[in-house]
């Protein structure tokens, strides 16, 4: 079986695909990781007002971060933004920081960057959005996050502890048209409570 797979307005690739009775799917949470696992993750790139952002930040320190890989074109980047967003308005804790990363299609960083602050208004998002590249390529995605092995997949959603360690990494999103939404929904709330439980090392 052959098609093509088309995302927004220019994406298209070919797929092919042969039936394989013995194939089963990875888990989300098994196909990006750390190349170590003992470092600690970490980034700088420039917020929505120009300001240079980093998890070392006062603001960050000894709390649960969620970073969120992400593209303003991309339509599960929205429906997972949506999510958050909403997450966060019904569980406020001062413990807990969202921090989206922008790959954006746009090759100018200006139009970039002005992409993603119309994305932050319109989603009301209350977590900075930081421009990570002006690039929608998931290899040099990759590469500016040298500390993964691999983004396969726009979202990619990365759990840390208070000490910036990855806990978990939740590749794409089953929004809310899947059968796991109400799964993925409930294990979020309940590891994200884990995470907000544990004691500071």
């Amino acid at each position: 079986m052959t098609g093509f797979f088309r995302s927004g307005n220019h994406y298209r690739t070919l797929w092919e695909a042969k039936r394989n009775p013995d194939f089963q799917l990875e888990r989300p949470e098994n196909l990006t990781k750390m190349l170590d696992p003992t470092e600690r993750f970490n980034f700088s790139f420039e917020n929505t007002a120009g300001e240079k952002i980093s998890l070392s930040d006062e603001r960050y320190q000894d709390k649960v971060k969620i970073v969120q890989i992400l593209g303003t074109w991309c339509p599960n980047c929205r429906d997972e933004t949506d999510f958050l967003v909403d997450y966060l308005q019904r569980n406020p804790n001062p413990n807990l920081e969202v921090i989206a990363l922008a790959f954006e299609r746009h090759k100018d960083p200006s139009k970039a960057m002005d992409a993603i602050r119309r994305y932050k208004e319109k989603y009301e998002m209350d977590y900075e959005i930081l421009l990570a590249a002006a690039t929608d390529s998931k290899s040099e995605a990759s590469e500016i996050l040298p500390m993964l092995n691999k983004i396969i997949s726009f979202p990619t959603m990365i759990f840390l502890d208070q000490d910036n360690q990855v806990k978990r990494i939740h590749t794409g999103f089953n929004g809310p048209a899947t059968s796991e939404y109400q799964n993925f929904k409930s294990d979020f709330e309940s590891f994200v409570q884990e995470l907000l439980e544990a004691p500071i090392e």
